[in-house]
């Protein structure tokens, strides 16, 4: 699986959740963290050099655990790699529709795919009368990189996104991007009790774990590998994991 930098470690929890016995590597292009001002295309090209670098592993599934690499694939045509290759967009416009009461529901993402209305598109067409609010929230993925997930300054900038939700009256917002649950208890607390959060990792990770429970129980190792700097990442991803992270292997040609 891969991402720009440590939101992809929401799915990684959430597989880990429903199969443990299978063996991860974790790519984090850290080096071109953020992804959410990048075009698309650029997106698109990271993304395919790392999927690249991925299968030689041999790997029986990839999951792009990125919202702004699945926004960049539904614009610009999926690659076709010989194994299933998930996706975040499916996953959490499912969970979207089976949360909502109203039909009214909220998306927070990333510039890119707010932009690309890639949500809109895959909520509508399993609920054609859902009234879709997508913003782009610009400001929380270099909050959660930087390590300061937990602070005033993450409160205050979930606090600066989330009052279109409140004027719309959604009763659910998806977190369209893997960041973004790292902040979910800022989230809950200015949206309050009665709207549901919806974390497309969550599902995504429900359907990886239904094709990896076809296979043979492995060791469930976990290799990390990032583009970027390894004793950055490795210390925040420790503390979100809740357990050491050790031996990240840097993959500088994948950086350029």
């Amino acid at each position: 699986m891969f991402d720009s930098g440590l939101g992809g470690l929401t799915v990684l929890s959430a597989v880990r959740s429903f199969v443990d016995a299978t063996d991860v590597v974790y790519f984090a292009d850290t080096a071109h963290v953020p992804y959410g001002d990048r075009r698309l295309e650029e997106v698109s090209g990271f993304a395919r050099r790392i999927i690249a670098h991925l299968m030689e592993s041999d790997p029986a599934m990839i999951a792009i655990a990125c919202g702004t690499t699945c926004s960049a694939f539904d614009k610009l045509g999926w690659p076709d790699i010989g194994v299933p290759l998930l996706g975040l967009v499916g996953p959490g416009a499912r969970s979207a529709v089976d949360a909502t009461r109203s039909g009214t529901i909220g998306v927070v993402a990333t510039n890119a795919t707010a932009r690309s209305g890639v949500f809109d598109r895959a909520i509508r067409s399993l609920r054609s009368d859902a009234v879709v609010t997508s913003i782009g929230a610009p400001a929380l993925v270099p909050i959660v990189e930087r390590g300061a997930w937990a602070t005033s300054d993450a409160l205050a900038a979930v606090v600066g996104c989330c009052d279109p939700f409140l004027r719309a009256k959604c009763d659910t917002v998806v977190l369209g991007c893997t960041h973004f649950p790292h902040l979910r208890r800022w989230f809950a607390e200015v949206l309050g009790p009665d709207v549901s959060l919806v974390d497309p990792g969550e599902a995504l990770g429900r359907d990886a774990a239904q094709v990896l429970s076809e296979l043979e129980p492995q060791a469930g190792s976990t290799d990390f590998e990032v583009s970027g700097d390894p004793e950055s990442f490795a210390k925040s991803a420790s503390i979100l994991l809740g357990s050491p992270i050790e031996n990240v292997v840097f993959r500088a040609e994948l950086g350029v």
